[in-house]
Parts: structure tokens; sequence; C-alpha cells
């Protein structure tokens, strides 16, 4: 019983990681690793699933070993973390809400570019001689 409920809620805490990648006001990586820790208990499956992913598991490996984030993922937070922001401050009835998430706006990418960035290996292309 045990099990299952840890399987549901690693489930329901990678769909709110998932929406967190969309939201730039919803986290993303504790609730990856709230899923990585709840899968270790109940289904090594979903845990090797979670961990192997292409998207999400750079967030659980980034944190597990202190690397910081990639260059895309900075790009992928600060876009969406802009449309959001962009789109609220659009929809502000008064000039000093928008002042106001223009100066958040303006914090979090000082934020979030001056969190460790992770060296991305570069692919090698090998000319034919």
């Amino acid at each position: 019983m045990r099990q299952r409920l840890f399987l549901v809620l690693g489930l329901l805490n990678v769909v709110l990681g998932v929406v967190g990648l969309l939201l730039p006001l919803l986290p993303t990586t504790p609730f990856l690793l709230l899923a990585a820790f709840l899968f270790a208990r109940s289904s090594d499956r979903m845990h090797r699933w979670l961990l192997t992913h292409r998207t999400l598991g750079s967030y659980v490996h980034a944190f597990r070993n202190k690397s910081g984030l990639s260059r895309k993922q900075k790009i992928r937070v600060a876009a969406s973390f802009t449309v959001m922001l962009g789109m609220s401050a659009y929809f502000a009835p008064l000039p000093m809400v928008r002042v106001g998430v223009a100066a958040l706006w303006f914090f979090w990418m000082v934020v979030l570019f001056r969190i460790k960035s992770t060296v991305e290996p570069t692919q090698q292309v090998w000319a034919a001689t």
C-alpha cells in the first residue's frame, strides 16, 4: 500500500515539475527531486525513467552533482519567465504594478544568470580528409 502511495505521489510531483517548466513561478527542481525520492522507494522502473529522461533527468543530476544549470535550461527558464511576466505586465491595470513586475523580472534574471552554469560537452565534427 505504501509503495502505491509513493508511486502516485511521485507521478503527481513529476506532473507539477513539468508544469513548473512552463510556469516560472512554480519551481521545477524541488518537485522532480521529491519525485525521484518517492520513485526510489516505490518503483525502480520509474526511478530509472526519471533519472534517464532527456529533459527532466538533467534537473535531478544537476542538484545531485551540485553542477548548476546548463545554458539551455537557463534560457528555457528565462524565456518562460519573460513570457509570463510580460503577460502580467501587459494586463496590469496600474503603471506602478508594471514597474514592480519589471523589477521582479530583472531581479530573477540576475539571480538566474548568476547560478553556476554547467559546461556542456562539445560535439566534435570530424572532417573527411
